[in-house]
């Protein structure tokens, strides 16, 4: 909540153009509005605060600006955040937060001063006071250690809350308490010692670690994670990791009597089973619109004929509720290449799929069969020819994404018609006769989504 009001609060005042709040240079800092005192005020105390230092900002994360404008002590009024760091000193990184007085003039109020060669990240969150919000600071030692630091400050004074090392953290309100706590991801170094799921909150004005669980046992990298919501309205984290060559791996936490649990894992086995190829591009996300987060799970689907994709991948997107039970809710086919499609429900039995593409001239086919292609060796073993002529792939459906300069003469081929369409791309369906597949081109239309996947083509 705190990093969406801020995020609001910079946004409506970088485009009313009141406020310096973006810094990345000394002279991006003089050209603040020459009509505030208050701000030719801050440029005067933040160049006698910097010395011989050099300006720095944080490498990652959603704050990246040299100065940052945040209410840190929940007054209403925003404070300034500076960044500095100064190669000579014994704690070379300092992060300076200058507050208005009863004059409106801007004056240095806290110091917060860090070991190592880089601000990795910086946060404010509302962890454990219900007035302002605390500052998590990443310090990257090296290129390997990095220092998870939380901050209050107090009376100008900086407390510190936390100290930890980790690879990662996200913050989210698991239990419900309109507070957020810490979530952080500590890698055991290889796959047998796995990464751990560290569960902090607030306790007598510090971040307590009050449990922990182990992802996926050979999960290698944490790809992505996020808080969502579960069936029962029950908050949880996706986190969503690497796992073997091809696959990622889906782990969900949430809270239970014990604290932190992982409700993906399969009994005994120590991983999940929500186990989807990396080709889909995708991960946990609401897809059908419910405030439900669903994750997907792949079938594979094989190719036929001269593909260029060697196989393909449909994904069962399942719900949880916060005991472990899961219940699909859809499956879609994403091509990779900007948009994907809802399978409907009664496609059931043997598919099979082909892509063509031509990168000359901006065309690329995706081909949908009933039926897959046999192997010699079974087309040998005496099937009747009835069956035969079943099993053998029915095209029913091509979808083409349409790139090149005569993309909408293209669009209207043979039976072509038009799902969707931008500046630069057509998309278009066309149905065959190899199986009724129960839809229309209004029907096709309706299931069909652009998403933000891209192919691009030589021209």
């Amino acid at each position: 909540m705190a990093k969406k009001i801020l995020g609001l609060m910079v946004l409506l005042l970088c485009l009313t153009g009141l406020s310096g709040c973006v810094f990345s240079s000394v002279e991006e800092m003089y050209a603040l509005p020459k009509s505030s005192e208050a701000y030719v005020n801050l440029q005067a105390k933040i160049n006698t605060e910097k010395g011989n230092a050099e300006y720095i900002a944080p490498r990652s994360g959603e704050n990246r600006q040299t100065i940052q404008l945040v209410d840190v002590d929940g007054d209403g009024t925003q404070e300034a955040v500076a960044f500095f760091r100064d190669a000579q000193a014994e704690a070379p990184l300092k992060i300076v937060i200058f507050r208005q007085d009863d004059q409106g003039e801007y004056q240095p109020w806290a110091r917060i001063e860090g070991v190592g060669a880089e601000i990795e990240s910086i946060d404010y969150l509302e962890l454990c006071e219900p007035a302002g919000c605390e500052i998590l600071v990443s310090w990257q030692v090296n290129a390997s250690v990095r220092d998870l630091v939380g901050y209050a400050v107090k009376d100008g004074q900086p407390v510190e809350i936390l100290r930890s090392g980790c690879d990662d953290y996200l913050a989210a309100d698991l239990d419900q308490d309109g507070q957020e706590e810490l979530i952080l991801a500590q890698s055991g170094g290889d796959t047998q010692a796995g990464w751990e799921i560290e569960y902090y909150d607030g306790m007598e004005g510090r971040m307590e670690r009050l449990s922990a669980t182990p992802l996926s046992l050979g999960a290698t990298e944490i790809n992505t994670w996020t808080a969502g919501v579960l069936a029962d309205e029950i908050p949880a984290l996706f986190v969503t990791s690497t796992f073997g060559e091809e696959d990622l791996i889906t782990d969900i936490f949430c809270l239970g009597n014990a604290g932190l649990k992982n409700i993906a894992l399969r009994g005994g086995s120590h991983q999940s089973k929500d186990i989807f190829h990396y080709y889909a591009g995708v991960h946990p996300a609401d897809m059908n619109g419910d405030g439900i987060t669903e994750v997907p799970v792949a079938q594979s689907i094989p190719a036929y004929g001269t593909s260029t994709a060697k196989e393909f991948w449909w994904l069962h997107w399942m719900a949880y509720q916060s005991d472990g039970t899961s219940t699909q809710v859809l499956t879609t086919y994403h091509s990779g290449d900007g948009w994907y499609l809802e399978i409907p429900d009664d496609w059931t039995g043997a598919f099979s799929m082909c892509r063509q593409e031509n990168s000359a001239t901006g065309v690329r086919n995706v081909l949908f069969a009933r039926g897959v292609e046999l192997a010699e060796e079974e087309e040998d073993e005496g099937e009747d020819e009835e069956n035969l002529a079943n099993a053998q792939p029915q095209v029913f459906l091509t979808i083409s994404t349409l790139m090149g300069a005569d993309r909408g003469e293209l669009a209207q081929l043979g039976n072509r018609f038009t799902l969707a369409s931008d500046s630069t791309t057509i998309f278009a369906g066309e149905f065959f006769d190899g199986w009724d597949c129960g839809l229309d081109e209004d029907t096709l239309r309706q299931r069909f989504h652009q998403n933000a996947g891209t192919w691009s083509y030589s021209h």
